[in-house]
């Protein structure tokens, strides 16, 4: 009998295993076959199962020009300190060439140059130590810092970006105003000549910028009084010309020599030609003087009368005559006496120059300009000694020349707008001198000797003027109301008169309409200024009128592209109309670029003045229009020269 054997366990026969294949292989298909028919059939019922290829990578674009990738700024309050960071990066093919960071101290005004390595890439920080290094704020208000970086590569590309890093509570309070400048122990005056003047300026003034139009206006200007005094010049005249208002802004010394207020913002108003014209009189007239054993010389009446009388007024052509009619017919003339008695610069000054001119002016036309002369040369001051002096010149004394001349001005008919014109005047001048008294009382010194002799605390005194808000709001207030004036509009010119003198009586504060409205404008200024100077396009061009040329991209991009250590817009004229909507004025710009430049640090529109435009949009003012402007110079009119 034989007997199969049993089968191993976990084995199968070759046909069981290939019975199995082929139900695997039916079944794989009949599965395919359904999916490949799903989609048909039940439409959008598989969508969210849908094959969607993979995008191609595609490589980052490479960096083509320099770009700042990041930076801010961190105040910390306790340690004051503030530490600036910066991250950049150039085109692959260059390397960062330099970087260079600026802040609104007077320290980082002087913009500090960062070591970086040579790379494409590139982070850097700097730390400003408060407590080192001090913390003299400039634009920026007491609890902020403006502050820019500045990233230059290989190929001579820049790009500047910046911001606002914000002060804790002890940080602001170390923030201080810088230091009134002081003038260097070698200081010497610049000096430009033409043939009879010898201009002495300070550099970086507008008596610099306009040296060149200044000389024929002085040449011009002497002119008309050689001819007028029958006097020839001999060798030069020495003008000072300072960058600030003192008195009316003229004086004159011994030897020829004269100091004269020039500045874009004087607000005297008087023209230039009128200041040399005044005092390059009495430049003049000091070789009608006759040598006296006694010494002495004329009185204020015939000193300032005859300067007054050869310039056919004090402060430019008016009618003196007259206006010394309407003095003389109110309670405000000065009898002769008195002003001869003196002393003669203490009287309301323009009621006292005004009268001196009008008499000189009797006196000339009466008997002539040599006798006129011969008595100017010959007197001293002395009462006795003149007035015997005057009685052989004209047969009769002082006391008896008034009443003609008052007689003389009787018979005039000055008409009502000359006499409100008049009265003007002297309120005007009024209220400036009041002004000068309380808000800029370095403008009442004046300087016994010439220039040439001052001391280093003088010329401090000199070279400098105000610039706070409220100086600049009513500084632009005065120079309006006098424009207005001489437009015709006396109604205008008194309001301002009005609004600066209730912003004194207030101590300063500024609430009448027309100055709220300096004062935003003035802001809205320096907020440009901040916003320039750190490259910020956004916050500038918050401040310009829609829709003007100034908001362009491109005039925009023009504006922020240097990389400025210095920007500030001093207002300079500033008139607002009388429905509160639209202002025009005039700017000057103050600026300098970073130390390096192609230019040295020098900014060519430095120093220039531009014509401005604002509208008003609900509270804020927007500026419409920028363009360059002339200085205010005028020659003197041909009706006075001919």
């Amino acid at each position: 009998m034989i007997i199969d054997p049993p089968e191993q366990e976990g084995t199968t026969p070759r046909w069981r295993r290939l019975a199995l294949a082929v139900s695997v292989l039916l079944l794989t298909l009949a599965v395919l076959a359904v999916l490949w028919q799903a989609p048909r059939l039940l439409p959008g019922a598989f969508d969210r199962w849908a094959y969607t290829p993979s995008p191609t990578a595609r490589p980052t674009p490479a960096v083509r020009e320099p770009t700042i990738t990041e930076l801010y700024a961190e105040a910390d309050d306790a340690a004051r300190t503030i530490s600036f960071h910066l991250s950049a990066e150039v085109p692959p093919d260059r390397q960062v060439s330099e970087v260079l960071l600026w802040y609104d101290t007077e320290p980082g005004r002087r913009v500090r140059q960062i070591a970086v390595p040579a790379s494409h890439t590139i982070s850097a920080s700097y730390q400003l130590d408060a407590l080192l290094e001090g913390f003299t704020r400039t634009l920026t208000t007491t609890h902020e810092l403006d502050y820019w970086w500045l990233v230059r590569d290989t190929a001579g590309e820049a790009v500047r970006a910046g911001g606002t890093a914000t002060l804790g509570p002890q940080l602001a309070s170390m923030a201080t105003a810088p230091p009134p400048e002081v003038p260097p122990p070698d200081f010497t005056w610049a000096i430009s000549e033409t043939a009879h003047f010898q201009f002495n300026y300070i550099p970086r003034t507008a008596a610099e910028r306009d040296r060149f139009e200044l000389g024929p206006i002085a040449e011009e200007s002497l002119a008309l009084i050689e001819p007028a005094l029958d006097v020839d010049l001999q060798g030069q005249i020495t003008v000072y010309l300072v960058p600030r208002v003192f008195w009316q802004g003229g004086a004159a010394y011994g030897d020829k020599q004269q100091l004269i207020s020039y500045l874009d913002r004087n607000y005297t108003s008087a023209e230039m030609w009128s200041y040399l014209a005044h005092e390059g009189t009495h430049s003049l007239a000091q070789d009608i003087l006759q040598p006296k054993e006694d010494g002495g010389g004329p009185d204020g009446v015939l000193v300032e009368g005859l300067a007054v009388w050869a310039t056919s007024g004090h402060y430019g052509d008016e009618p003196v005559d007259e206006w010394a009619a309407v003095v003389a017919a109110s309670d405000e003339y000065l009898p002769l006496a008195e002003l001869r008695e003196g002393p003669f610069y203490d009287f309301q000054h323009e009621t006292s120059y005004l009268e001196s001119g009008s008499f000189v002016q009797y006196l000339v036309g009466r008997n002539g300009l040599d006798t006129f002369k011969t008595l100017y040369g010959q007197a001293t001051s002395e009462p006795e000694h003149d007035e015997d002096l005057v009685r052989q010149l004209y047969g009769k004394g002082y006391a008896g020349l008034e009443v003609e001349w008052l007689a003389h001005l009787a018979v005039l008919d000055p008409s009502p707008e000359q006499a409100e014109l008049w009265r003007l005047q002297v309120r005007s001048f009024e209220v400036m001198r009041r002004y000068e008294t309380e808000l800029d009382p370095d403008a009442r010194l004046l300087p016994p000797t010439a220039p040439s002799e001052w001391t280093s605390d003088t010329l401090k005194v000199f070279l400098t003027r105000v610039g706070a808000p409220v100086n600049l709001v009513l500084e632009t207030a005065l120079i309006a109301a006098h424009e207005r004036a001489e437009s015709g509009d006396i109604s205008g010119a008194q309001a301002l008169l009005d609004d600066v003198e209730a912003a004194l009586d207030a101590g300063g504060a500024l609430a009448r309409p027309s100055l709220v409205a300096r004062l935003q404008i003035l802001e809205a200024l320096a907020a440009q200024d901040r916003a320039i100077l750190r490259a910020d396009a956004d916050a500038y061009r918050d401040g310009l009128a829609a829709g003007s040329e100034l908001a362009q991209a491109e005039a925009i991009a023009e504006r922020l592209a240097p990389p400025f250590r210095a920007y500030r817009q001093e207002a300079v004229r500033l008139d607002i109309s009388d429905d509160g909507l639209r202002a025009r004025g005039a700017v000057l710009l103050h600026a300098e670029v970073a130390a390096g430049e192609a230019t040295g640090g020098d900014f060519a529109d430095d120093g220039l003045l531009f014509a401005v435009e604002f509208v008003r949009e609900g509270q804020r003012w927007l500026m419409s229009t920028r363009e360059p402007a002339e200085p205010f110079l005028q020659p003197p009119p041909e009706s006075l020269l001919d």
